[in-house]
């Protein structure tokens, strides 16, 4: 069961009280978690990089609902879709499900009117990503009970911070866990029975890797470099053409920054 983060069904998402242990989160939301300590609610990495990897995830989130198609376009002479690397096509307007969503969609929309060449995917994700989107996603995980504001004290309570940890721990774990049979299911492949990922797993796989955050999924069996690498083949192998397309393009903005940063 996908659990929907909405503010009009907070009551929908399990909570310390009431914890659904088969619910599975929105693609941003467990991207969000396993970019943070789970103890402390310190972020893992850049703030700029992560809202790269959140604006992929909701557009992956978009297209896996069939709202917008990447990287094709419909050919109205042939009535067929082509092919067509870097477009975005809208397939359906309206409410998408949760405000991140409706945001991503009107912004989607907006490239598409406003960008008629070139690469529509990188563009969007420049300019979705930009803004305020990270404090976006987190204000909107508060206030659908997913995340708790808390405060921190440091040098014996005389600094204090305020800081947002998720409401149950078991929701990165539980994540952590998807990934983790994801990489055994091809590291293991014809010794062990075991499911293949989903799309959601695998485009967050390569989310993952994309934003180099693997050494923090705490897997002893592999070193750091080696479960990278992992994840990026869990995503490629999985053979599912929008994922590619977007956590490449996602890897390509984050490579963007490193650039930046060093000029």
């Amino acid at each position: 069961m996908t659990v929907f983060l909405t503010a009009d069904k907070a009551s929908a998402v399990p909570t310390p009280n009431r914890l659904d242990p088969k619910a599975v989160l929105p693609l941003h939301a467990e991207l969000y978690l396993l970019a943070h300590d789970d103890d402390t609610g310190a972020l893992l990495t850049n703030p700029q990089a992560l809202a790269i990897g959140l604006a992929g995830a909701l557009l992956l989130e978009l297209s896996l609902k069939g709202y917008v198609a990447v990287g094709y376009t419909w050919d109205q002479f042939r009535l067929e879709w082509r092919e067509e690397p870097g477009r975005l096509t809208v397939m359906q307007s309206g409410p998408a499900g949760s405000a991140p969503l409706d945001a991503a969609m009107d912004a989607v929309e907006r490239i598409v009117r406003e960008h008629r060449s070139g690469d529509q995917l990188r563009a969007w994700l420049r300019a979705f990503a930009v803004p305020d989107l990270y404090e976006r996603v987190r204000g909107g995980l508060v206030a659908v009970g997913l995340l708790k504001r808390t405060e921190r004290r440091r040098l014996g309570g005389l600094i204090r911070t305020e800081t947002h940890l998720a409401v149950h721990y078991g929701y990165a774990v539980r994540a952590r866990g998807r990934i983790r049979d994801a990489v055994l299911y091809y590291t293991q492949q014809g010794r062990v029975r075991r499911t293949a990922p989903d799309d959601e797993c695998a485009a967050l796989c390569g989310l993952i890797a994309a934003l180099e955050l693997a050494e923090f999924l705490y897997d002893g069996n592999l070193s750091t470099h080696d479960l990278t690498e992992w994840l990026w083949h869990v995503a490629m192998k999985h053979e599912h053409s929008t994922i590619t397309a977007v956590v490449q393009a996602v890897d390509a903005g984050r490579g963007d920054l490193a650039v930046a940063a060093m000029g």
